[in-house]
């Protein structure tokens, strides 16, 4: 899992009497200094990084994740120096070592390190870390040619002492505390700290691996490199660094093991490795679209300096020494693994990515959250927007989508194996619609008694958002009366039809919104407690619901006509009556006369006479004014997440067609009784939720409607006002009744959904949006009850 490293070391010799000419040959260029010169600007090794990334197909996530090896990475950039025209040893293995590292050794590793460091120092001083030459190709650019080296840093780093790897990653973070100067150099003290922990974490592995890290890197590296690395410096100092080196590197090799220690122990049946399953098949697609073998892995971060760069890779080696030494080992062995099955365009098997994004899992939830935060945070100050855009814009957009959704679903895992096992809090939930209850609803409301004058009963739908005080049971007695008078026409409609998503007349959205808001400002009005003894009596319906119509029982139809009563006789005259004003500037006149066709038209009229009486009653029970507003919440986290949630999302909200009639397509390939059952978690999510903050997300969408413009597209504050309602109702209902609704819902919306409505907008915007929504649902989780 050496993946950021790239060979960097001073060159080890073979033999002290070689041919100058073979000795600058072989010399692995500035690579070879990697492993003895302490931190500069590890942002530039990220090169090779990246390529490992390609081969194992998982560069597209670090952003959030976090690499192990960003120690190694570090490591990389401090000790790239090519001392003089000898035989270069493979100490660039060192750098992969920081994967992994072994046992103890006598302080003679040490005392060899100052030694190094006399001899060194000054010649490191020298150097321009901060110099951009870092990030290229040591010779003609050959991706998997490199991958092969990278392969052989991997393997030397799994077969390292994680205790002595955790020690040569701390150093390292502690070196770039130090570091000072044009140059970007340590200090003297943390310089042979640095190569002290080096030589003990390649004194770790056995020789043979160290020397394949030789081999593989001397491969790709240009014989040029040498000399023209050493011309950057003064030669004498080195020439003196490199005869310290040959001495260091003599006394590593004295207390070098002979056999690498025991594999790792790969867990298995584990939570994270089920959802590593779901990413990998998720994101596949996604991984074999991308150019594994461009350069564009070379190009620095624009904007941005070596020192800046250097703070964010500080934050990676800082979580790679937190994490578990067993994971670690593991993970580097999936990466070979996968790396030996790549094809030519560089991208592993599926089976090896699965494998690789388990263990990837498995590592980073060893890690306390706030570590894995902290690279998050440094990484997105130093990653322009136009960097992941310009990524994007090569790939197939559906393709990247499903990918970022599968690791969204993915990191929720593993943050909640983090939190158990480092005590943080978990957050996970993805976020429903509150008004879902009354969209529920208004699939069974959708009825026309008659020619005749037609109540809103469909404010009921609407009503469903709030609802008033109690009342005596005059209502219930008239809503069994009614029920004697109807239940029959009930049992006469096909509840199943699809008709009742066709608009009830000329296709009109903006003034079918104006009758939807009349709905609202009814379900503002209301009383909660009654609202959620509603949305239960329909809950209640949902389940006895039979026979090939599916109507409810007659005790649940009484029920359910009972408590609309009740909430309906909540609202003031007034706000029902605009509801039924509204809805009939829409209806075409020909509507109630078809309707009453389909059913007995008998048992319709006896129907309509009987909803007549009962409207009667519920009028006689009707308040005279509305209740107070609601109390709107301010200042708070959740409420902040939804400012940077609108900012990130409103592009992709006025790119998408609000008039189209597209939301009135059924959802492909699902029966009516299949989606009644998303519907029915989503009443109950409904009934969950705090009244007031029921009343205060419709008074913001009431608000929000009259903002809109000619798109159906609302002002930018109202938009936020909305999100920051909807986060803090969200927030007020147990996640598991959360999740109960999107588990039902990604039961019922079929894949081709997403992909078509991603289809019709700007996909940056797109990705744009689902990144902000993403840490909008996270800061709610948080504030969940």
């Amino acid at each position: 899992m050496v993946l950021g490293l790239k060979p960097t070391c001073a060159a080890k010799g073979r033999e002290k009497n070689e041919d100058r000419l073979a000795r600058e040959q072989a010399l692995d260029g500035h690579w070879f200094q990697a492993a003895f010169s302490p931190v500069s600007d590890p942002s530039k090794y990220l090169v090779w990084d990246a390529a490992a990334h390609k081969t194992a197909g998982w560069e597209w996530k670090t952003i959030a994740v976090g690499v192990a090896v960003a120690a190694a990475c570090c490591l990389q950039r401090h000790l790239t120096f090519v001392p003089g025209p000898r035989h270069a040893a493979p100490v660039a293995a060192a750098a992969a070592s920081m994967m992994m590292a072994p046992a103890a050794f006598a302080d003679e590793i040490g005392d060899a390190a100052k030694k190094l460091g006399d001899a060194s120092y000054s010649f490191a001083k020298e150097v321009d870390w901060n110099n951009g030459i870092f990030l290229q190709a040591p010779g003609k650019f050959q991706p998997l040619e490199a991958l092969k080296a990278i392969d052989k840093m991997i393997e030397m780093g799994a077969a390292a002492d994680p205790k002595l790897l955790k020690e040569a990653a701390e150093a390292h973070h502690k070196a770039i505390g130090s570091i000072s100067g044009p140059n970007g150099v340590t200090s003297r003290a943390d310089w042979d700290a640095v190569n002290a922990a080096l030589g003990r974490v390649i004194a770790s592995v056995p020789k043979a691996k160290v020397m394949a890290v030789y081999d593989s890197v001397k491969a790709i590296t240009d014989p040029g490199v040498p000399a023209y690395m050493k011309s950057l410096v003064n030669g004498p100092d080195a020439e003196k660094a490199y005869q310290g080196f040959l001495e260091f590197k003599d006394v590593v090799e004295k207390n070098q093991v002979a056999t690498a220690s025991a594999p790792a122990v790969v867990p298995s049946g584990d939570k994270i490795g089920e959802a590593a399953k779901a990413l990998s098949d998720a994101s596949y697609p996604f991984i074999k679209d991308i150019d594994w073998l461009s350069d564009v892995y070379l190009k620095p971060l624009p904007g941005k300096t070596a020192p800046e760069t250097l703070q964010a890779i500080d934050k990676m080696i800082v979580m790679g020494a937190k994490m578990d030494g067993n994971l670690l080992k593991a993970a580097a062995e999936a990466h070979h693994k996968a790396i030996g099955s790549i094809d030519a365009t560089g991208v592993t098997s599926a089976a090896d990515y699965e494998a690789v994004n388990a263990a990837i899992g498995r590592l980073v939830a060893s890690v306390p959250k706030s570590t894995v935060m902290d690279v998050y945070n440094s990484m997105a100050k130093v990653v322009d927007s136009s960097i992941p855009n310009n990524m994007f814009s090569k790939v197939n957009p559906l393709d990247a989508v499903a990918a970022a959704k599968g690791f969204y679903t993915f990191k929720d895992v593993v943050e909640n194996y983090c939190c158990r096992s480092c005590g943080s809090c978990c957050m996970l939930s993805p976020v429903g619609v509150a008004v879902a209850v009354a969209c529920s609803v208004q699939q069974h409301l959708n009825f026309v008694p008659g020619p005749r004058h037609a109540a809103p009963v469909a404010a009921a739908a609407a009503s469903m958002m709030m609802a008033p005080a109690a009342f005596a049971d005059e209502i219930g007695d008239a809503a069994k009366k009614l029920g004697d008078a109807s239940y029959s026409f009930a049992k006469e409609v096909d509840w199943n039809n699809g008709i009742f998503l066709q608009a009830p007349g000329k296709f009109q959205p903006l003034e079918a919104l104006k009758a939807i808001d009349k709905m609202i400002e009814m379900g503002a009005a209301a009383d909660p407690k009654l609202l959620k003894e509603a949305a239960e009596a329909h809950h209640k319906a949902i389940g006895s619901i039979s026979g090939p119509n599916g109507v409810t029982s007659r005790a649940d139809w009484d029920a359910v006509n009972a408590a609309l009563g009740r909430v309906i006789a909540s609202v003031p005259k007034a706000k029902v009556m605009a509801v039924y004003d509204s809805v009939k500037a829409i209806m075409d006149p020909g509507v109630p006369a078809y309707m009453k066709s389909l059913v007995n038209g008998p048992d319709a009229e006896k129907a309509y006479q009987g909803f007549l009486e009962f409207k009667d009653v519920v009028e006689k029970n009707q308040v005279a004014t509305a209740s107070a507003p609601a109390v709107v919440p301010s200042g708070d986290k959740i409420g902040e997440a939804a400012k940077a949630l609108s900012d990130a999302s409103y592009p992709f909200i006025k790119d998408i067609d609000w008039l189209s009639d597209v939301y009135l397509k059924p959802l492909p390939g699902k029966t009516a009784p299949e989606t009644l059952q998303a519907i029915d978690k989503m009443i109950v999510m409904g009934a969950k939720m705090d009244g007031n903050l029921l009343k205060a997300a419709a008074e913001a969408h009431h608000k929000a409607i009259g903002s809109i413009d000619a798109t159906g597209v609302t002002s930018a504050a109202d938009y936020e006002a909305v999100n920051a309602a909807i986060g803090r109702l969200v927030a007020s209902v147990p996640k598991s009744t959360v999740m109960d609704v999107y588990n039902s819902m990604a039961k019922v919306v079929d894949s081709s959904v997403p992909n078509n409505m991603f289809s019709k907008v700007n996909p940056l915007d797109a990705v744009a949006a689902a990144k902000g929504f993403y840490t909008f649902k996270d800061v709610v989780e948080a504030s969940q009850r």
